[in-house]
């Protein structure tokens, strides 16, 4: 039977290394040392683009030895995950190559393509055509075949490649399950803590031994003389700095930034006094660092540990920075969360604290690398800081409550309206969404670390934190964006910043943010490859691909079809229509028009540009069109009435009209609806197709002229002449009645109390029927009084039959009820 290859071989051993970073399952590594990863990243894919060429000339021997090898690690199932890493990036590379060979023009084989259509389309079966035409096709497809060749054969090697690296994946991610669920002594268990403490004694002796034999050493021990003065030198330098000096000099730096009120000068001191949280402890931070390679005292317990003592200290410098810059206790004015100084320097000390349960849990990790602790130790010392974890987000959530329920009303302008501008986090309800996960976090690590999973507990807690942090910065990121932009244009700090460069922020910060907080959460840098992969590559769906790049590129150019289309409508407002002879509605329905064309046009050229074949969805499209017209027939109704209304123009934005019962002036039409605004000052939305297909009376259609008619009524026995003409010079004398047609009078009838007349004239503008009418009337009023003609109200007379019978009656009754 043939011996199988150990498959670990694909891997040098590692050598033990003597420092932090290999830590597994940390999200602190994770997060520190993301934009070495990046880099490492980008500079292997360049090399991977260089050597690209190299798995595809081997293919025949080193490749095919390569799929053997992963073939095997997958059934074995027992590979190291550093083989498996490794075979996987060995696997990549030919995958990458073959992908480049495939998508790579082949001159040759268009060249041959075209000629081969140049014969027209081949013969049915059966069919024949000229010898010559057919030997000619035969040796076209023949060449075409073998130039097409090296692709078809990446297209296979690229198939095969994937389907292995989808199986290496799935054993990656399980073994990385299996390494988060391992279960420890739990630590409710009084053994758990006996064997524990036990544990921790053992490397309490282990150490001192290693330290009394490293200062016994003839190199150290001779230079103990010189190397202490100059390490309690660093010491008493490093402590005072970091007590005594920065925080005076910080505090002094942002008080002379807070008596600047905006422009760039402030905002540089701003930056300049928030980079002394940075820069000042860093100098304390390596002057205590490096105390003991001046002392050179490695311990052989803690020698990773002490390798850790510069990230130990990054890690605390990056939460006392974060929580000055995000809290600012004492400069409200940079403050970027709506709180009271109270809960802002409560705020602060909570980020502290969390640097330094993260200095603490990289410090235990770092000594499990080092196998200080066994899995009693470790379940005993892990417990307590994820309750102190737990804890703390528990607490900094209950702050960022407090921020959401503090500023939940708007502000309110001097006029007693909401400042709109105003815009915080709270706006999406973000901050109480994060407070919620920070909690259940702190939940979640509480429960599993008692239950025994270590790791699983700190799974919860530490990328919590780290994220916490991260969404911090980003923050930071944007809001000092928005503070250059104000100080360069000359504004006030909290002036609004135009829409388009928020949102080119947030996407900006999305781009960067989303790969290290996957990254935080456990995702591996290979994961984040084969996304940027996916995006670059794209997505079939059947002859149309969508991929990044075509993406932007329809965006960009549709985005700059709109922008033509509004450059065109605003020349066309501003400097070609007031020069022609049309009315309001009419530019408007060139406008809208206009709009409707570039619109149109901007899509149909942002689709070409992209590069999409639609053709696909012809067959699609046709079979959807018919359910499409029932379900969409009214919508579709009203549209063609919109272009029907544009391009015949019965009604135009700022006529009266009548329909469906409602009256007023029109103020948009739409393509889909007109907006028609009531008397009451009320918008009602009139579908177009009831304005086509219905009766619509338009008051304003050709003029705005219109008659009114005035009913009046005068007592019976009244002059009648005198009547006629108090409302003739009513109408005479009043403005808005035209002279032609002359207002006239009608006697319309005798009616129950009153001799009815009406007076009818027509307007200048039938805008003022109201206004007119009522005018008219306290003329008219006024002066039939002047001439005492009485106007009648409604009288009614009562006659009584058998008044006699009726009074004998009443007093036959009165008698009887009083005899006396």
């Amino acid at each position: 039977m043939e011996k199988r290859p150990n498959v670990t071989a694909v891997v040098a051993r590692k050598p033990h290394a003597c420092n932090c970073f290999q830590m597994t399952g940390t999200a602190v590594r994770s997060a520190l040392m993301t934009a070495l990863m990046l880099l490492g990243l980008a500079v292997g894919a360049a090399h991977a683009q260089e050597n690209q060429e190299l798995p595809v000339a081997e293919a025949g021997g080193t490749s095919q030895s390569l799929f053997e090898r992963a073939v095997r690690a997958i059934e074995e199932k027992t590979v190291s995950v550093q083989a498996l890493e490794l075979l996987r990036g060995q696997l990549a590379e030919v995958r990458d190559a073959n992908a480049a060979i495939v998508r790579r023009d082949d001159l040759a084989a268009d060249l041959l393509s075209a000629q081969l259509e140049s014969l027209g389309p081949a013969p049915a079966e059966g069919a024949g055509e000229a010898a010559d035409v057919a030997a000619r096709r035969l040796e076209l497809e023949n060449a075409l075949a073998k130039a097409n060749a090296p692709i078809r054969q990446a297209g296979e090697t690229l198939r095969h490649v994937e389907v292995l690296i989808r199986e290496l994946d799935k054993q990656l991610r399980l073994r990385k399950l299996q390494e988060v669920v391992e279960r420890y002594p739990t630590p409710l268990v009084v053994s758990t803590w006996q064997n524990g403490l036990e544990e921790v004694s053992e490397f309490r002796q282990r150490l001192w031994r290693d330290i009394q034999s490293e200062l016994a050493r003839p190199s150290v021990s001779k230079q103990l003389n010189r190397t202490v003065p100059i390490a309690l030198g660093l010491a008493l330098f490093g402590l005072g700095f970091l007590v005594f000096l920065q925080f005076p000099l910080s505090r002094g730096l942002m008080r002379h930034a807070e008596r600047r009120r905006g422009g760039v000068r402030g905002l540089l001191l701003a930056l300049a006094s928030n980079s002394t949280f940075i820069l000042l402890p860093v100098i304390g931070a390596v002057a205590l660092v490096a105390i003991l390679p001046i002392l050179d005292i490695r311990p052989n317990a803690v020698r990773t540990a002490v390798s850790a003592l510069p990230v130990l200290a990054i890690v605390m410098i990056i939460a006392h920075w974060l929580g000055h810059t995000i809290f600012a206790p004492e400069a409200q004015r940079w403050r970027m969360l709506d709180l009271s100084d109270a809960e802002a320097l409560r705020g602060l000390r909570l980020c502290q604290a969390l640097g330094v349960f993260l200095m603490l849990e990289l410090l235990l990790e770092t000594l499990e690398i080092d196998q200080a602790f066994g899995p009693a130790a470790i379940s005993v010392l892990s417990a307590p800081l994820i309750f102190l974890a737990a804890g703390l987000l528990w607490l900094l959530a209950g702050t960022l409550r407090k921020n959401e329920a503090a500023t939940e009303p708007s502000e309110l302008r001097e006029d007693g309206e909401p400042d709109e501008t105003d815009v915080h986090l709270k706006d999406s309800g973000f901050l109480l969404f994060l407070s919620l996960l920070m909690r259940g976090a702190a939940l979640l690590a509480v429960g599993v670390v008692l239950a025994g999973y270590v790791k699983l507990a700190r799974v919860a807690s530490i990328p919590m934190i780290v994220t916490v942090a991260q969404l911090g910065l980003g923050y930071l990121l944007y809001h000092l964006a928005r503070q250059i932009f104000n100080a360069v244009t000359d504004k006030e700090d909290t002036a609004p910043v135009p829409i388009s460069l928020s949102i080119s922020l947030v996407c900006g910060l999305t781009l960067v943010f989303a790969p290290l907080i996957a990254m935080t959460w456990g995702a591996r840098p290979t994961d984040i490859v084969e996304v940027g992969r996916l995006l670059y590559n794209g997505v079939q769906f059947g002859d149309i691909r969508l991929s990044l790049d075509s993406f932007i590129i329809l965006i960009a150019v549709f985005g700059l079809g709109m922008l033509v289309t509004r450059w065109l409508q605003n020349l066309l407002r501003r400097s070609v229509l007031p020069q022609t002879r049309m009315d309001a509605g009419a530019r408007n329905a060139v406008l809208t028009g206009v709009s409707y064309v570039g619109l149109t046009l901007a899509v149909l050229i942002a689709v070409s540009t992209a590069g999409l074949n639609l053709s696909s969805l012809a067959v699609v499209a046709g079979a959807l069109s018919v359910g499409i017209g029932f379900g969409l027939q009214t919508i579709v109704s009203n549209f063609v009435s919109g272009i029907i209304l544009l391009i015949e123009r019965p009604i135009k934005e700022g006529d009266w009209i009548e329909v469906s019962g409602q009256s007023g002036y029109v103020r948009k039409i739409s393509v889909r609806s007109t907006r028609i605004e009531t008397f009451d000052r009320h918008d009602v939305i009139i579908p177009n197709s009831d304005l086509i297909a219905g009766t619509v009376k338009n008051m304003t259609l050709s003029s705005k002229t219109g008659r009114l008619i005035l009913p009046v009524g005068v007592a019976y026995g009244s002059d009648l002449e005198k009547v006629k003409s108090i409302l003739l010079d009513a109408a005479r004398g009043h403005t808005s009645i035209t002279r032609y047609p002359m207002p006239s009078v009608l006697f319309t009838g005798l009616g129950d109390s009153s001799l009815d007349f009406e007076l009818r004239c027509y307007l200048k503008d039938v805008g003022t029927i109201l206004t007119t009418r009522s005018d008219l009337y306290f003329t008219v009023y006024n002066e039939l009084g002047k001439a005492g003609i009485e106007i009648p109200f409604p009288q009614r007379d009562l006659h009584l039959r058998d008044i006699d019978r009726l009074a004998d009656a009443i007093e036959r009754r009165s008698e009887a009820r009083d005899p006396d």
